[in-house]
């Protein structure tokens, strides 16, 4: 009972307390605005009958023209620099000093303060005065552009032998495709005899067209030699210790499949294969792409792959998956049908096809031998040399987009009669390791040649502004090119 006064009593004190607070706030401000209003009549009732006050900046003289003047007849011998006035400090005007004025608390002043004058001449007045100062010698005494060194200039030579020469240094670095040398294949010249031999000769074949024209727009060109050993340089060295073809086909026995084609892959991944398959060969195409023709230029093993040495070699048919792993070691691919057919048409010795009895025994060791004799005796006939581009007388394996949609299949297409036409079209109905006598590896480095410039090849077979004539199938699509790379 006796603590609830003393609770009131707390409550009306801090009233009363707060109450007077803001009563001394409100008067205080009161007093403030009063003195603010007071101060502002006072600067405005300064001098009763005075004027008002203006803002009064310093006055510019006038430019002394007699400086002009003077300028003007300076003696022409010397060039002066035109002299400005000094510069000269402005007093201030009486009502600037008159009586000093009030700026009240809190607000702007009233009146900036006067900056001291400074006589300048405008740039203009230079100018002009400059200008004024020159004569024609005096212009034509300022630099001026000079004539073009006539050491720059490039005379017409008329007379090559006379004018100036290429440097060696440019010449090797140029892009160009070289020619390929005269002397480097000398074709045979024979005629055909009993055997059906063909030798390479200015006339067309009746449907493919001959070297140089083609019924599909001139695909097929001559040979242009950018081909180096060095496009080879992936094939091992043959040991001096390495048996020739005949001993290792009669150790391979006279069986058939996989088990062959792992010894004829070793075998060749030992290098022992003839010194002529490393002499690559070029077989150039032409073609339009984006408006312009272009040459493209492949380089293929003069013959199919053989096994042994150059005087004791076997040619060997394999089945796909060895055939891979032989190309892919050597930094190369199998052809395609477009490629097949230009081989053959710019080949330096064509053969005609020479089939043996059908039957089971055609996978069989003895009939690649039996096959290859036949062979040699052809080219033995016509003249054929070893590293001269032979064509005829085998069926290719060859690299299409049916073998990814056919996987576990093996393609083959070729061996062309002597009129220009494939006996086998493109087939993929035997298994992936099928090889009978009349296949054969002709193998493709997979650097080419686009206008001189060394490309891959599996970028042109991709693309499709090569890809349309460099193979009749079309554009190679990714599990192709992946097959074709292993």
């Amino acid at each position: 009972m006796l603590e609830r006064p003393n609770g009131v009593l707390a409550i009306v004190l801090a009233s009363t307390v707060i109450t007077s607070v803001c009563a001394y706030v409100v008067v205080s401000n009161a007093m403030v605005a009063q003195r603010y209003v007071s101060d502002a009549e006072q600067v405005v009732t300064l001098e009763p009958g005075a004027p008002a006050l203006r803002r009064r900046y310093p006055e510019v003289e006038a430019f002394d023209t007699s400086v002009s003047f003077t300028i003007d007849n300076a003696p022409a011998v010397t060039r002066n620099a035109p002299q400005l006035p000094p510069a000269t400090q402005v007093a201030l005007a009486p009502a600037d000093v008159a009586e000093p004025y009030t700026v009240v608390e809190g607000r702007p002043p009233v009146m900036p303060q006067p900056r001291p004058g400074v006589v300048t001449v405008p740039p203009i007045v230079e100018i002009v005065t400059m200008a004024r100062n020159l004569d024609r010698a005096r212009a034509l005494a300022f630099p001026r552009p000079m004539e073009r060194p006539g050491s720059t200039t490039t005379p017409a030579w008329p007379d090559q032998d006379t004018g100036p020469q290429t440097s060696i240094l440019l010449a090797a670095s140029s892009p160009r495709p070289s020619l390929r040398p005269a002397g480097l294949v000398t074709r045979v010249a024979a005629q055909p005899d009993r055997l059906g031999i063909e030798v390479a000769r200015a006339e067309a074949p009746d449907t493919l067209g001959g070297v140089g024209e083609s019924p599909r727009g001139g695909l097929f060109a001559g040979n242009s030699g950018e081909c180096t050993a060095r496009m080879a340089r992936a094939i091992p060295r043959r040991p001096g210790s390495a048996a020739g073809g005949s001993a290792v086909m009669a150790s391979a026995g006279n069986g058939s499949g996989s088990g062959r084609d792992n010894r004829m892959v070793q075998e060749a991944l030992a290098g022992n294969v003839p010194s002529h398959i490393r002499d690559l060969q070029p077989v150039t195409f032409n073609g339009n792409v984006g408006g312009r023709t272009v040459e493209v230029t492949i380089c293929v093993t003069p013959d199919y792959l053989a096994i042994g040495s150059d005087n004791d070699h076997v040619r060997v048919p394999m089945g796909l998956p060895a055939a891979l792993r032989v190309a892919d070691a050597f930094d190369m691919m199998l052809p395609t049908t477009t490629m097949v057919d230009a081989i053959y048409q710019q080949a330096d010795v064509r053969v005609a096809p020479s089939p043996m009895t059908p039957g089971s025994a055609m996978s069989s060791t003895n009939y690649f031998l039996q096959h290859d004799e036949t062979i040699d005796g052809q080219f033995a006939s016509a003249g054929a040399r070893d590293g001269m581009l032979v064509a005829g007388h085998k069926k290719d394996l060859v690299i299409a987009n049916r073998l990814s949609r056919n996987p576990g299949r093996v393609a083959i297409y070729g061996w062309h009669r002597t009129n220009g036409r494939a006996i086998q079209p493109l087939s993929t109905v035997h298994g992936e390791y099928y090889a009978d006598y009349s296949h054969g590896i002709r193998l493709v480095s997979r650097t080419a040649f686009v206008d001189g410039r060394a490309v891959d090849l599996r970028d042109l077979l991709t693309d499709d502004r090569y890809a349309g004539f460099l193979n009749g199938d079309g554009t190679l699509t990714g599990a192709t090119v992946r097959l074709a790379s292993l």
